[in-house]
């Protein structure tokens, strides 16, 4: 047996919770309602700390101190999920948040990973974030080449030139006419002087232009919940009695032995397939402790009944 409990903030919420789960068929005596004004309730809210661990019980403990309403139910291991899921469809309080929001109570829960009485309902949040990343570089620098050029300039060119003719002419005689005499004339060239000059032609300048644009991440992802289903429970073996009569009268009836003889090894089988680990075990696996333990009380009897006491496992089993 395992115990189901819910903390409730409105006690309106909670009779209603209780009455929902004898609706669902659970018995009253397995059901009880725990208030912080009934003095009867001291000792079973004190009790709650050995089954419930810390600091999830002081959660519990708190609230109703504080006028909440816990339900308990008390159900069988395969009812767990069905009544937690009757009772979740109320208002009931979500321990988690509430341990954050309480004062001097702890603001974690019991760690899921040493609890096995506790699920993770897990989802991934998305994160945008922003990282610079060099997408390339570029810089500026000067380089020195050099070019041949031509341009045409006119130059003048002076050539002395002595020119002589004969002439007949007569002049008068005076002191000066034979006295020595000279003329100079000065040839002169022009050649080409070359000036240079510098001048900025281009500026080249290195900036950076930025825009702003809007990106669309599309990202998957992933949450873990939690369903509930409920859990069949076995029939008893007096519910499969027609099943067992007939695989006898099939295979076993002309041998001789009667099905009332047979009956232990189709109970075994029914055992076995509501008794863990052997309900959730494949059969090979099954096999060898369901032989030990059978030979222990039926010492050499295993070969003879096994194909019966693996068809009722197979039987029982299949239908959970």
């Amino acid at each position: 047996m395992k115990t189901v409990i819910a903390l409730f903030d409105d006690r309106d919420e909670a009779m209603r919770a209780y009455a929902a789960l004898q609706e669902a068929g659970y018995a009253q005596a397995d059901l009880d309602i725990l208030t912080n004004d009934d003095r009867d309730d001291e000792p079973k809210l004190a009790k709650m700390r050995e089954y419930i661990p810390q600091p999830d019980v002081d959660v519990y403990l708190q609230g109703v101190s504080d006028g909440g309403t816990i339900i308990t139910a008390n159900v069988s291991d395969s009812a767990v999920e069905r009544a937690a899921g009757v009772m979740s469809s109320f208002n009931m309080v979500n321990i988690k948040e509430r341990a954050v929001t309480m004062k001097g109570v702890y603001a974690q829960l019991s760690d899921p990973a040493q609890n096995k009485n506790v699920l993770e309902v897990i989802e991934e949040d998305l994160q945008v974030g922003k990282e610079e990343v060099e997408r390339g570089r570029m810089r500026i620098y000067t380089v020195v080449t050099e070019r041949e050029v031509q341009q045409d300039v006119t130059l003048r060119d002076e050539t002395l030139k002595v020119s002589r003719r004969p002439v007949n002419r007569s002049v008068s005689i005076n002191p000066d006419l034979f006295k020595q005499k000279s003329f100079e004339m000065v040839e002169i060239d022009e050649i080409a002087k070359v000036k240079k000059t510098a001048r900025v032609v281009e500026e080249v300048s290195l900036g950076k232009e930025v825009i702003e644009k809007i990106e669309t991440i599309k990202e998957t992802l992933r949450r873990q919940d939690v369903e509930i289903e409920e859990v069949k429970t076995a029939r008893t073996f007096v519910d499969y009695d027609t099943d067992f009569r007939g695989f006898y009268t099939t295979n076993f009836s002309n041998s001789g032995v009667t099905y009332e003889e047979l009956q232990p090894a189709f109970n075994y089988g029914h055992k076995l397939a509501t008794t863990e680990p052997f309900r959730s075990s494949p059969w090979s696996a099954v096999e060898p402790d369901a032989k030990r333990i059978w030979e222990e009380k039926n010492p050499g009897t295993w070969e003879q009944n096994q194909t019966i006491i693996k068809y009722a496992w197979e039987k029982v089993r299949s239908e959970r």
